[in-house]
């Protein structure tokens, strides 16, 4: 299991990773906002999060970080003992909520059943299957002829976009817009990553057309 931890104070990061590393592979973010695009690039099975940080706290942070990753689990994890901080962070929607100090059987324990909960919300429920392709859809992995494949946050959007509507061309337009719909990319970002999905996809990736001056299509 990943667990990325994000917290402003580099001490309470470093214990963090001294208890849990034994148990877990461990991501630590100091500056709350690089939580964002470090998930563009990686996975984490769950995100532990601190709430009082300066420039964004936690809920902010939270609410950013659903936005582009709902699928990512969290657990606030918080000196704050006040009951409107309880309220707030379970009423965003957050997996569980942890007042510190906590003892570290507990702290495992709670990480392990969220994220074994989630797993197996993805086995049960968020399966696309085409012949000798699968995409589970909750843990961004993909398996092809038995072989599981870990996919970036981009190659899974596109994949699954493609795999949840075959037959279906989508523009380079639409595509731009739903990977980065702040910002104004080049058309070779998508290039890129789409020739690396092909490459981990690979012999399924066959059926991955580029439809010229109209876009992409997964035909079967």
């Amino acid at each position: 299991m990943h667990i990325t931890i994000v917290d402003d104070i580099q001490e309470n990061l470093e214990l963090y990773n001294d208890l849990l590393s034994p148990t877990f592979h461990i991501h630590l973010i100091q500056r709350p906002m690089d939580l964002i695009g470090y998930l563009e690039n990686n996975n984490s099975d769950l995100i532990l999060l601190d709430i009082h940080m300066p420039d964004i706290n936690g809920f902010e942070l939270y609410e950013k970080l659903k936005a582009k990753h709902p699928e990512v689990p969290v657990i606030f994890l918080s000196s704050d003992p006040s009951e409107d901080a309880l309220v707030k962070g379970l009423n965003l929607g957050a997996d569980d909520f942890i007042l510190k100090p906590v003892s570290l059987k507990e702290l495992v324990a709670r990480i392990k059943n969220r994220v074994n909960h989630y797993r197996r919300q993805s086995l049960e429920q968020n399966i696309i299957k085409i012949e000798d392709f699968s995409l589970y859809c909750d843990m961004q992995m993909a398996e092809v002829e038995g072989f599981k494949i870990q996919l970036t946050p981009i190659e899974y959007k596109l994949i699954h976009l493609l795999a949840k509507s075959p037959n279906k061309i989508f523009s380079r337009e639409y595509i731009s817009k739903l990977l980065w719909p702040d910002i104004h990319v080049q058309n070779q970002n998508i290039d890129t990553h789409l020739s690396n999905l092909r490459k981990k996809l690979h012999p399924f990736s066959k059926s991955i057309k580029t439809i010229k001056s109209r876009g992409y299509i997964l035909r079967i």
